[in-house]
């Protein structure tokens, strides 16, 4: 079964700055096939990659546009962040370990993600349990898997994620906080140049490749998420009209 294709109550929410940024920077309908084509040759996908680099890969830029605010959100937590920020994703992104225990090679991780997207004026925040089950060497080569996402401050994660959420609105006042409940929406003929993923979701395509749709049929790093809690459509206020 696919997960649900984009769509929103139009008489109450306007999320279409969503889809025109997303059209504006992606090959809607073309296929990206094996690294050559048409698909890497559109100009919205190109001037994306300049925004990535400049973001990015520019050493200084990265550190006065999110190293500095992760920093000073650590005083505020007063947890370890985690670098989350890779390749071709277009965004910053971290992530907050909330909780960590170890049981001989099991761990299991409670890490509150976040993330600014280079697409538009977007952002998200979700905390996502997970198991890493280590080999017999005892290194980071054995089994990592996602077990629950949590789409909204709830529990263990309430008072981080509304925290990371303050935050966010207070230095990027004009974003909108992306609900998971749309991020991980797909839109037909949509994909990504970073991932290989042939079914691309809203969070794919705004932010990272961390949390992925299921009928996937490549080969993808990218976590299933089948259980959810707390509310999918939380920030929705957001877009409200």
């Amino acid at each position: 079964m696919f997960p649900d294709k984009f769509s929103f109550n139009s008489q109450l929410y306007d999320l279409w700055e969503i889809y025109e940024r997303i059209k504006s920077y992606y090959p809607i309908g073309i296929p990206k096939g094996e690294g050559v084509g048409i698909f890497f040759e559109y100009s919205g996908l190109k001037k994306l990659e300049d925004i990535i680099i400049d973001n990015v890969h520019n050493e200084k830029n990265f550190k006065k546009r999110w190293t500095d605010f992760t920093d000073e959100l650590k005083k505020i937590i007063n947890k370890d962040i985690i670098g989350t920020t890779y390749g071709q994703a277009p965004s910053f992104s971290s992530s907050i370990i909330v909780e960590k225990n170890v049981i001989e090679t099991c761990t299991h991780l409670k890490e509150l993600h976040f993330a600014i997207s280079f697409v538009g004026n977007f952002f998200t925040i979700y905390g996502l349990d997970s198991t890493r089950i280590l080999d017999e060497k005892g290194d980071y080569r054995g089994y990592h898997v996602a077990n629950v996402l949590t789409a909204s401050p709830f529990k263990e994660f309430e008072k981080d994620f509304l925290l990371v959420e303050k935050s966010i609105r207070t230095n990027y006042p004009n974003h909108k906080m992306v609900p998971y409940g749309f991020g991980k929406q797909i839109m037909d003929g949509l994909q990504v140049r970073y991932s290989d993923a042939e079914v691309c979701s809203i969070q794919m395509a705004l932010f990272n490749d961390i949390i992925q749709p299921r009928n996937n049929f490549r080969f993808t790093q990218g976590h299933i998420v089948d259980n959810t809690r707390g509310n999918v459509y939380y920030g929705i206020e957001d877009w409200k009209k």
